[in-house]
């Protein structure tokens, strides 16, 4: 009986050595990749270490910037206009991968009634704060101001301004700020979301893509690699291009049209470049900030053709049921779109079929204007049983765990035997057909 505890002993012992030996071998292969990361052309001299993406720090209490900045538009839309009362709850605020508005004021008032009443009609487009606390104004020196700062993951205080303050004082004129948070908001390098997808184009410039496989989560450091060497080429081409990164996983659908063949979970570079409804490639170059330069001055000296022309989107124009304030749309045929509720919610959404599904509010502007588009899209797929295009009215129903709906319309694509991904790409029927087409799983 002894013999047996000591060989039942020896077995859990070696089982135990086994695991510890498959654990250390995963994290020394984590380490390796880490290092053929860091080898890559340019070193790793740029990372900015715990300063995040771009060494954005603690700059935020640099100037007010004043003068002429980057192009671009503001971040993504919160679902409330919060409150800061402290240092902690404003340096949170902030932390985010899109630019945060806040408002200070030194008492309640007209004033403030007017920031949150043109905020609330911005919600989602942007992300609004406001604070009356005596601490934070004292801190930032501001007694009744909007100030704009930008992703802390993105904006690099070595190559721009990390903050803008709006130079007016009447906050009812929205149309004002929008147009300074176009022009203040967005980092020199950026990342490409449906909803700055729409500021790059308002902005008027030509628009530099980058395409790899972004992760924030499992590899910020190889993320960061490439932010950082394409803002070594951005700041030397202010005013004349906008330069933002793309994930492959939402934006492969893009690639044919900059004559790229892209692949989610490859260490694969794509460039291109938007002008209008011109799309240029790079094609197979290597990148680095050198050949990225390179393809930027053949582009600016008129150099290169055209991988493709596309069709500008115009969106369509409200229909007479959106003026009269109801759901809208007019005359739209939604037979396609199927609509979902907490009661058959299961069976719409189920796991064997790939199914893109919006979260709407019937109030909701932007959601009017989606409307016939996304009819289209449910038309385009009525005869394909592989896939659900659906809507469901988030105002009314709750949505499901696992799905958060943070402004409207918010939109989610799950893949057969998947689990849902935000869309964020342009929201026409064209560019989202071909996303189903790129990502559904046959």
């Amino acid at each position: 009986e002894s013999a047996r505890s000591v060989m039942r002993g020896f077995r859990l012992l070696t089982l135990a050595l086994l695991a510890l030996l498959a654990v250390n071998q995963l994290a020394w292969a984590q380490d390796e990749d880490d290092m053929d990361m860091d080898g890559a052309e340019g070193g790793d001299e740029d990372y900015d270490g715990d300063e995040g993406y771009g060494g954005g720090g603690d700059g935020y209490d640099d100037e007010d910037y004043s003068g002429d900045g980057e192009d671009g538009e503001g971040g993504g839309g919160s679902a409330e206009i919060k409150e800061l009362t402290t240092v902690e709850e404003f340096d949170a605020f902030l932390n985010d991968e899109d630019a945060s508005v806040v408002g200070f004021f030194a008492e309640e008032g007209s004033a403030l009634d007017d920031f949150k009443a043109t905020a609330q009609g911005m919600q989602w487009d942007y992300r609004f704060a406001y604070t009356t606390s005596a601490e934070l104004l004292s801190a930032h020196k501001y007694k009744s101001a909007a100030v704009v700062y930008k992703p802390p993951r993105f904006a690099s205080e070595k190559a721009e301004k990390l903050k803008a303050r709006y130079p007016g004082s009447d906050f009812k004129n929205s149309d004002a700020l929008k147009i300074f948070l176009r022009e203040k908001s967005l980092p020199l390098v950026g990342q490409l979301t449906w909803k700055t997808k729409e500021r790059y184009s308002s902005c008027g410039l030509p628009l530099v893509k980058v395409f790899f496989d972004v992760d924030y989560e499992l590899n910020p450091k190889g993320s960061n690699y490439y932010v950082n060497r394409v803002r070594k080429v951005a700041e030397e081409y202010v005013g004349k291009l906008s330069f933002a990164i793309a994930a492959i996983k939402d934006y492969s659908y893009e690639s044919s049209d900059y004559g790229l063949t892209l692949e989610e979970g490859k260490k694969q570079v794509g460039v291109g470049i938007e002008d209008g409804d011109k799309r240029y490639g790079m094609g197979e170059a290597e990148f680095s900030p050198a050949s990225l330069k390179a393809f930027v001055e053949q582009f600016l000296k008129g150099e290169l053709t055209p991988t493709k022309v596309v069709e500008p989107y115009s969106p369509p124009p409200p229909g007479e049921d959106d003026e009269a304030g109801d759901e809208g749309g007019g005359d739209v045929d939604e037979s396609g779109v199927t609509v979902a509720t907490p009661d058959n919610f299961e069976q719409v959404v189920e796991p064997s079929k790939n199914v893109m599904l919006e979260f709407y509010a019937p109030w909701c502007g932007h959601c009017k204007m989606l409307k016939p588009e996304y009819a289209k899209l449910g038309k385009e797929f009525e005869g394909d049983e592989s896939v659900v295009i659906a809507k469901m009215d988030a105002d009314e129903h709750t949505p499901p765990a696992g799905w958060e709906v943070q402004g409207y319309p918010t939109i989610f694509f799950q893949p057969k035997g998947g689990k849902p991904t935000p869309y964020e790409g342009a929201r026409n029927a064209k560019e989202m057909a071909e996303y189903v087409r790129a990502h559904k799983v046959v």
